[in-house]
C-alpha cells in the first residue's frame, strides 16, 4: 500500500517571516527607527520653482584665477554638457543640472582628486560663477569679464538629514546625510541604502544648494532648493569616460529632511 505524506510548509513560512522581520528591523535601524520610512510616499521632491527656468546654453568668454578661455554650454537631456577650452590649450569637460536660476556643474580634471564643483548664474552681460575643489574649504570666482562677481549665500545647514530619493528609472531609495561647515564650503557625508558611503563638497547660492562628489569611477552632482522644512532637488551621476561627450543626462530626485 502506498502512503501519501503531506508536506507541511510551516518551516518555510517561519523562515520567510523571520527574514522579513529582520529586514524591517535593519531598515528601521538604518533610518534612526523612524516608522514613517515604512509608509508609502508620494512624489519625492516637490519644487516651488522650475528646475530649468533659465536657458544656460551658449558660448562665454571666461576668466578665473590664473586662466582664461571659452566655455560652451549645450543642452544634454535633462541637464547640460559643458566644455571649457582654456587659452593654454587645456580642455576641461563637465556635466550640469539647473535649479531655478542657478546651474550646478561638476568637472572632471584627471580623476577624483582634481574634480571641481561650480555654480553659475546668467544675465544679459554673461555668466558668473563660483568654483570649489572637491573636499576643499575655499571658493574661487570664474566669470565673463563684464559680469558682477557671484557671492555665496548663508544658510544654516549643519546637521544630520534623512534622505528620500528616486533613481532616474523611478526606483526609490533612502539613506542619511550629514553636513559639516568647512570654511566657505560644506563637507558632506552620505550613506545611501543601495550603495556605500560617499564624501562630497557643497555650497549655496541664493536659495540653491549645489553639492558634488567623486570616486574612482565617476562624478556626481546634485542641485537643491532650500526650503524651511526640507531641501529638495535633482541629482545625476556620470562615469569618467562619458563626461567628455554630450550625453543624454538623466536626473533622479532627492529630498533631505532634518
Amino acid at each position: 500500500m502506498v502512503r501519501c505524506r503531506l508536506k507541511k510548509p510551516w518551516g518555510i513560512v517561519l523562515v520567510f517571516i523571520g527574514c522579513a522581520v529582520l529586514g524591517i528591523l535593519w531598515w528601521l535601524s538604518f533610518n534612526n527607527w523612524d516608522l514613517a520610512t515604512l509608509l508609502p510616499r508620494e512624489n519625492i521632491a516637490k519644487l516651488s520653482f522650475g528646475a530649468d527656468s533659465v536657458d544656460f546654453s551658449g558660448e562665454y568668454k571666461i576668466r578665473g584665477p590664473g586662466y582664461a578661455g571659452t566655455m560652451t554650454i549645450t543642452r544634454a537631456g535633462e541637464g547640460y554638457h559643458v566644455r571649457c577650452a582654456l587659452d593654454d590649450s587645456v580642455v576641461i569637460y563637465g556635466n550640469g543640472l539647473a535649479m531655478g536660476e542657478v546651474l550646478g556643474v561638476v568637472y572632471d580634471l584627471n580623476g577624483a582628486k582634481h574634480t571641481r564643483l561650480a555654480a553659475y548664474t546668467k544675465d544679459s552681460t554673461g555668466i558668473t560663477g563660483l568654483i570649489a575643489r572637491m573636499n576643499d574649504d575655499k571658493l574661487q570666482v570664474e566669470k565673463t569679464p563684464d559680469t558682477q562677481k557671484l557671492t555665496a549665500s548663508v544658510h544654516s545647514l549643519v546637521g544630520n538629514y534623512r534622505v528620500e530619493g528616486s533613481h532616474p528609472n523611478g526606483q526609490s531609495y533612502a539613506g542619511k546625510m550629514a553636513f559639516e561647515r568647512t570654511g566657505a564650503t560644506y563637507g558632506i557625508q552620505a550613506w545611501i541604502s543601495d550603495s556605500t558611503g560617499t564624501y562630497g563638497t557643497g555650497f549655496t547660492v541664493d536659495d540653491v544648494l549645489v553639492t558634488g562628489y567623486a570616486n574612482s569611477m565617476g562624478v556626481g552632482l546634485a542641485v537643491y532648493e532650500i526650503k524651511a522644512a526640507s531641501i529638495q532637488g535633482r541629482w545625476m551621476y556620470a562615469d569618467y569616460e562619458r563626461i567628455p561627450t554630450a550625453n543624454d543626462i538623466r536626473a533622479g530626485t532627492e529630498k533631505l529632511i532634518k
